[in-house]
């Protein structure tokens, strides 16, 4: 039974590597793409241009970087257009990999060509998913919004750290609703990958889901998220322990930056294992 077992092991940790490669290097492009254009514009600004390269705008102070701001403006708006448009476009493109990685993790056996044309197909629906969740996540911001600013008159006479930690406090449930119903998108998009269903059908599927198994979806979705934010937190806090003006802590920074993508992603694609089998499972 354990050699049975051993190659099941083995092509489950195969495949979720190599969805994690996928990602990885999906979101590195998009976000070299991104930032082109800003890096484009600071070198425009002419105050990268001397021997030390853009190591000047990391010296204590950051009296440069102000200059730079100051000077570039005019360069640096335009480029942060193109960038949020490139932006825009790269999360949408970024909705093929994602297919194609769920597409790794829960059906396995098939060829590359069949993969490639099954997330090809799934794209429009994958980007109506999309459109739902930006919406509803909008629309729970905004909600959480309107409540902080209906509960400031209530809080006038109150003590001066309610007055301040009350609105946080409503904003950090509505991400955290955010965060929920993004899982509840995952799971729909789990449901179109083994499951030949529509948008909308594929969304109603997942939220039978969390109706049936509340406790196993967020406890599956939850502690991704803490990994990924755990990954990220201690990345910046590595960061600001480099001196920037050493060539090789930029090299060392980039290194860092990567390995927090590559364990956030880890922490995701881990979470689409447990979408698939919580949508798998769910009638």
């Amino acid at each position: 039974m354990s050699d049975d077992r051993r190659p099941n092991q083995f092509t489950r940790l195969s495949t979720a590597g190599a969805a994690c490669v996928l990602l990885w290097i999906s979101r590195t492009l998009c976000g070299l793409l991104v930032s082109y254009p800003l890096s484009q514009a600071i070198r425009a600004s002419g105050m990268t241009s001397g021997p030390d390269g853009d190591a000047v705008l990391f010296q204590p102070g950051s009296l440069l970087l102000l200059e730079l701001l100051r000077i570039g403006a005019p360069w640096l708006e335009s480029a942060s257009r193109v960038a949020l448009l490139l932006a825009g476009l790269s999360a949408i493109c970024e909705l093929a990999p994602l297919a194609l990685s769920l597409d790794l993790l829960g059906i396995p056996g098939s060829s590359l060509s069949e993969r490639v044309s099954r997330a090809l197909r799934l794209f429009p629906r994958f980007l109506t998913l999309g459109a739902i969740a930006l919406l509803a996540q909008a629309a729970i911001l905004l909600l959480a919004s309107l409540l902080s600013a209906a509960l400031k008159p209530a809080l006038t006479s109150a003590d001066d750290r309610l007055q301040t930690l009350a609105p946080l406090a409503l904003f950090g449930l509505g991400w955290f609703a955010c965060a929920g119903f993004g899982s509840v998108l995952d799971v729909a998009r789990t449901t179109l990958v083994q499951r030949a269903l529509g948008a909308r059908s594929a969304l109603a599927h997942a939220l039978l889901c969390l109706r049936q198994r509340p406790f196993s979806l967020l406890i599956g979705a939850y502690p991704s998220i803490t990994g990924s934010l755990l990954g990220y937190l201690t990345a910046a806090w590595v960061l600001t322990r480099l001196d920037p003006m050493s060539r090789s802590s930029v090299v060392l920074a980039f290194g860092v930056h990567q390995a927090a993508v590559l364990f956030a992603i880890a922490w995701r694609v881990r979470w689409f294992g447990t979408a698939l089998e919580l949508s798998a499972n769910t009638d």
